[in-house]
């Protein structure tokens, strides 16, 4: 279905009619330097690719033109099925109409247009944290900040803004997890855990402090966990926090901290890297954080997170 705008006629895809407009798109390493794909080499490739989309989602992409004009500009569309009505939503504009708001005016009627489509309860877009043109594009089409990922490189560890919207708005009724462990030391315990974690002291209560609430981020309503003072024989558990940063960097902070270490960084058959280390209770914490960048020699001393470009 073609859909319009104030500038713009939002039409169907087709590779043979629009690959070699879109080939000065897809073979700008600048318009994927977020993305997992190399630049295609020609318009052949650019139409393999082309048709390629259209298969796996089923034809739900649109290129945009620029009236009165007909080349395509650029393309917006879904992923293909993974299964569930949450569909993910991607954008490109050739760099040459960046800057014009095109992308900002066409997301909205074309999100609008898919979650009309039954079947569609939401769509959700990974845009890496540094790529601000996109998280403006986003915010136009009213979808907001839902989660974060961690986001590996060839050569870096970054991180991804989750933005989604619904098709029928609504509250969840759990708000976060939040486990609660019982420690002999609240405050030395808190200490330990934002020194090597980065957790943030969301508040106190006693003096010495008999509870904690230590937040993942310094916002209101954070998620994290909790402290609460003990006694006696405490039940130990295992508390697992997913990180954004590269895994041996957290590793070095908890080595130097003093803590036991239980499991030495190991790359998981699942696509994480994960160690573990023991407070002085035995609770055991579980840090999961990406693999390591192919390839790169100084990806366990670097960590490249929430850098904004200057262009």
């Amino acid at each position: 279905m073609q859909l319009t705008t104030d500038r713009l006629d939002l039409v169907p895809l087709d590779p043979d009619r629009d690959a070699e407009s879109l080939f000065a798109m897809y073979s700008d390493p600048e318009y994927d330097r977020y993305g997992p794909n190399e630049p295609t080499a020609d318009v052949a490739a650019t139409r393999r690719r082309l048709a390629e989309m259209l298969r796996a989602n089923g034809g739900w992409t649109w290129v945009l033109r620029l009236r009165p004009r007909t080349e395509a500009l650029g393309t917006i569309g879904i992923f293909a099925d993974q299964g569930t009505t949450i569909r993910g939503l991607s954008w490109g504009l050739r760099r040459d109409h960046w800057g014009r708001g095109l992308m900002g005016e066409a997301a909205p009627v074309v999100i609008d247009h898919l979650l009309a489509q039954p079947g569609i309860d939401g769509v959700e877009a990974w845009i890496d944290t540094r790529n601000t043109r996109s998280i403006g594009v986003a915010r136009r089409a009213r979808l907001a900040e839902r989660a974060t990922l961690a986001r590996v490189y060839p050569d870096h560890t970054a991180q991804q803004v989750v933005m989604a919207r619904a098709a029928e708005p609504g509250d969840c009724d759990v708000l976060a997890a939040r486990p609660n462990l019982p420690v002999r030391d609240v405050r030395q315990t808190g200490r330990l855990l934002t020194r090597v974690l980065g957790l943030t002291v969301l508040f106190e209560y006693g003096d010495p402090p008999t509870f904690a609430r230590l937040g993942v981020a310094p916002w209101t309503g954070s998620a994290g966990v909790d402290l609460s003072a003990a006694d006696g024989v405490i039940a130990c558990a295992t508390v697992s926090f997913d990180i954004g940063i590269p895994t041996d960097v957290m590793y070095r902070r908890a080595a130097e901290s003093g803590v036991t270490i239980d499991m030495q960084p190991v790359d998981q058959p699942w696509g994480t890297r994960e160690f573990v280390f023991s407070l002085p209770e035995g609770h055991r914490v579980r840090i999961i954080g990406p693999v390591r960048p192919a390839g790169d020699a100084a990806a366990h001393s670097s960590v490249v997170v929430n850098v904004l470009p200057t262009g």
